[in-house]
Protein backbone atom coordinates (compact mmCIF):
# COMPACT_ATOMS: atom_id res chain seq x y z
CA UNK A 1 0.00 0.00 0.00
CA UNK A 2 1.31 3.18 -0.87
CA UNK A 3 1.66 5.98 1.57
CA UNK A 4 -0.37 8.99 0.99
CA UNK A 5 0.94 12.65 1.45
CA UNK A 6 -0.76 14.16 4.87
CA UNK A 7 -3.81 16.74 3.39
CA UNK A 8 -5.43 18.27 5.91
CA UNK A 9 -9.56 18.33 5.32
CA UNK A 10 -11.41 21.16 4.22
CA UNK A 11 -12.19 21.38 7.65
CA UNK A 12 -9.52 21.38 8.81
CA UNK A 13 -7.77 24.17 6.53
CA UNK A 14 -11.10 26.58 7.44
CA UNK A 15 -10.57 26.17 10.67
CA UNK A 16 -6.62 27.10 11.01
CA UNK A 17 -7.19 30.31 8.79
CA UNK A 18 -10.00 31.34 11.53
CA UNK A 19 -7.75 30.81 14.02
CA UNK A 20 -4.88 32.67 12.49
CA UNK A 21 -6.83 34.96 10.77
CA UNK A 22 -9.76 36.63 11.27
CA UNK A 23 -11.74 34.12 14.47
CA UNK A 24 -10.52 36.80 16.86
CA UNK A 25 -12.99 38.90 18.61
CA UNK A 26 -12.74 42.85 17.59
CA UNK A 27 -9.92 44.45 19.84
CA UNK A 28 -12.25 45.62 23.58
CA UNK A 29 -12.22 49.34 23.78
CA UNK A 30 -10.05 50.43 27.06
CA UNK A 31 -12.42 51.65 29.84
CA UNK A 32 -12.76 55.05 30.18
CA UNK A 33 -9.93 57.41 31.75
CA UNK A 34 -11.64 58.13 35.42
CA UNK A 35 -10.71 61.44 36.75
CA UNK A 36 -10.81 61.87 40.43
CA UNK A 37 -11.81 65.76 41.08
CA UNK A 38 -12.11 67.10 44.79
CA UNK A 39 -14.65 69.48 45.66
CA UNK A 40 -14.88 71.86 48.37
CA UNK A 41 -19.13 72.78 49.80
CA UNK A 42 -20.28 75.85 50.43
CA UNK A 43 -22.04 74.66 53.62
CA UNK A 44 -21.31 72.49 56.28
CA UNK A 45 -23.69 70.62 58.25
CA UNK A 46 -21.90 69.32 61.34
CA UNK A 47 -25.39 68.22 63.40
CA UNK A 48 -28.69 66.23 61.99
CA UNK A 49 -30.52 69.21 63.13
CA UNK A 50 -28.42 71.62 60.89
CA UNK A 51 -29.02 69.46 58.12
CA UNK A 52 -32.46 68.46 58.95
CA UNK A 53 -33.65 72.47 59.21
CA UNK A 54 -31.76 73.89 56.46
CA UNK A 55 -33.21 71.03 53.89
CA UNK A 56 -35.81 71.91 51.39
CA UNK A 57 -36.64 67.77 51.57
CA UNK A 58 -35.83 64.80 53.26
CA UNK A 59 -36.95 61.32 51.92
CA UNK A 60 -35.84 57.98 51.82
CA UNK A 61 -35.44 56.56 48.73
CA UNK A 62 -33.61 54.05 46.17
CA UNK A 63 -32.27 54.44 42.99
CA UNK A 64 -34.23 53.66 40.08
CA UNK A 65 -31.67 54.82 37.40
CA UNK A 66 -29.04 57.07 37.12
CA UNK A 67 -28.26 58.63 33.80
CA UNK A 68 -25.58 61.42 32.46
CA UNK A 69 -26.80 65.24 32.64
CA UNK A 70 -25.84 68.15 30.09
CA UNK A 71 -22.38 69.06 31.50
CA UNK A 72 -22.10 72.75 32.80
CA UNK A 73 -19.00 74.64 31.87
CA UNK A 74 -16.97 71.29 30.71
CA UNK A 75 -18.22 70.02 34.33
CA UNK A 76 -20.33 66.96 33.85
CA UNK A 77 -23.47 66.03 35.92
CA UNK A 78 -25.54 62.81 36.62
CA UNK A 79 -28.91 62.38 37.17
CA UNK A 80 -30.16 59.96 39.16
CA UNK A 81 -33.95 59.21 39.01
CA UNK A 82 -34.62 58.05 43.05
CA UNK A 83 -37.93 56.24 44.01
CA UNK A 84 -39.10 57.92 46.81
CA UNK A 85 -40.76 55.53 49.52
CA UNK A 86 -40.80 58.09 52.34
CA UNK A 87 -41.38 61.69 52.59
CA UNK A 88 -40.13 63.36 56.09
CA UNK A 89 -40.19 66.81 55.04
CA UNK A 90 -40.85 68.68 51.38
CA UNK A 91 -43.79 69.02 49.35
CA UNK A 92 -44.57 65.79 48.12
CA UNK A 93 -44.33 66.60 44.04
CA UNK A 94 -43.99 62.79 42.58
CA UNK A 95 -43.32 59.51 43.30
CA UNK A 96 -40.01 59.81 41.65
CA UNK A 97 -37.88 62.86 41.60
CA UNK A 98 -34.53 63.30 40.34
CA UNK A 99 -31.15 64.34 42.38
CA UNK A 100 -27.95 65.73 40.17
CA UNK A 101 -24.81 65.36 41.04
CA UNK A 102 -21.71 66.45 39.59
CA UNK A 103 -19.52 64.21 37.64
CA UNK A 104 -20.06 61.66 34.61
CA UNK A 105 -18.99 60.69 31.60
CA UNK A 106 -17.55 63.23 29.61
CA UNK A 107 -16.11 62.32 26.34
CA UNK A 108 -13.51 59.71 26.87
CA UNK A 109 -13.38 59.85 30.50
CA UNK A 110 -15.16 59.97 34.13
CA UNK A 111 -14.87 62.49 36.32
CA UNK A 112 -15.81 61.66 39.83
CA UNK A 113 -16.33 63.53 42.47
CA UNK A 114 -13.63 62.61 45.59
CA UNK A 115 -15.98 61.29 48.73
CA UNK A 116 -19.42 61.34 46.47
CA UNK A 117 -19.80 58.23 44.48
CA UNK A 118 -22.41 58.19 41.61
CA UNK A 119 -25.41 56.92 43.34
CA UNK A 120 -26.09 53.48 41.29
CA UNK A 121 -29.81 51.72 40.63
CA UNK A 122 -30.48 49.97 43.57
CA UNK A 123 -29.00 51.92 46.13
CA UNK A 124 -30.69 53.72 49.03
CA UNK A 125 -30.55 56.15 51.09
CA UNK A 126 -32.36 59.01 53.35
CA UNK A 127 -31.31 62.18 51.52
CA UNK A 128 -31.14 65.56 52.72
CA UNK A 129 -32.09 67.57 50.03
CA UNK A 130 -31.88 71.46 48.29
CA UNK A 131 -34.47 72.25 45.38
CA UNK A 132 -33.17 73.79 41.96
CA UNK A 133 -35.09 75.84 40.05
CA UNK A 134 -35.63 73.54 37.79
CA UNK A 135 -36.92 70.85 39.81
CA UNK A 136 -34.28 68.58 40.17
CA UNK A 137 -32.63 68.42 43.60
CA UNK A 138 -29.38 68.13 44.72
CA UNK A 139 -27.74 66.44 48.41
CA UNK A 140 -26.90 69.01 51.14
CA UNK A 141 -22.91 69.48 50.81
CA UNK A 142 -22.77 65.93 48.88
CA UNK A 143 -21.74 63.39 50.66
CA UNK A 144 -23.32 65.15 53.99
CA UNK A 145 -26.48 65.21 52.54
CA UNK A 146 -26.76 61.37 51.53
CA UNK A 147 -26.81 58.63 54.02
CA UNK A 148 -27.16 55.17 52.81
CA UNK A 149 -29.26 52.43 54.01
CA UNK A 150 -28.32 49.11 53.78
CA UNK A 151 -31.46 46.69 55.39
CA UNK A 152 -32.46 48.91 59.07
CA UNK A 153 -28.63 50.31 59.04
CA UNK A 154 -27.98 54.09 58.47
CA UNK A 155 -24.84 55.42 58.58
CA UNK A 156 -22.55 58.33 57.64
CA UNK A 157 -20.61 58.78 53.80
CA UNK A 158 -17.03 58.86 54.81
CA UNK A 159 -16.59 62.48 53.48
CA UNK A 160 -19.35 63.75 55.50
CA UNK A 161 -19.27 67.00 57.64
CA UNK A 162 -21.55 65.56 60.40
CA UNK A 163 -19.12 65.69 63.47
CA UNK A 164 -22.31 63.82 65.54
CA UNK A 165 -22.94 60.84 65.73
CA UNK A 166 -26.31 59.31 63.81
CA UNK A 167 -28.73 57.03 65.22
CA UNK A 168 -27.64 53.45 63.64
CA UNK A 169 -30.76 52.41 62.00
CA UNK A 170 -33.57 53.69 59.60
CA UNK A 171 -36.76 53.68 62.48
CA UNK A 172 -34.84 55.53 64.88
CA UNK A 173 -32.99 57.68 62.19
CA UNK A 174 -36.58 58.75 61.19
CA UNK A 175 -37.57 59.76 64.68
CA UNK A 176 -34.75 62.02 65.32
CA UNK A 177 -35.46 63.72 61.70
CA UNK A 178 -39.00 64.13 62.98
CA UNK A 179 -37.97 65.75 66.08
CA UNK A 180 -36.36 68.76 64.39
CA UNK A 181 -38.89 69.22 61.66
Amino acid sequence: MKKRPFLPSMAAVFAGALLVGGCASPQAQPPPRTTSVSQSWAMAYPTLKDLTQSADAVVVGTVATSAPAAAVDGIPFTDAAVAVKLWLKGTKPAATITVRQTGGALKDSVVVAEGDAIMQPGEESMLFLQKNDDGTYVALSGPTGRLPVSGRSVTKMPESSLTEAIPATLPEMIVAVKRFL
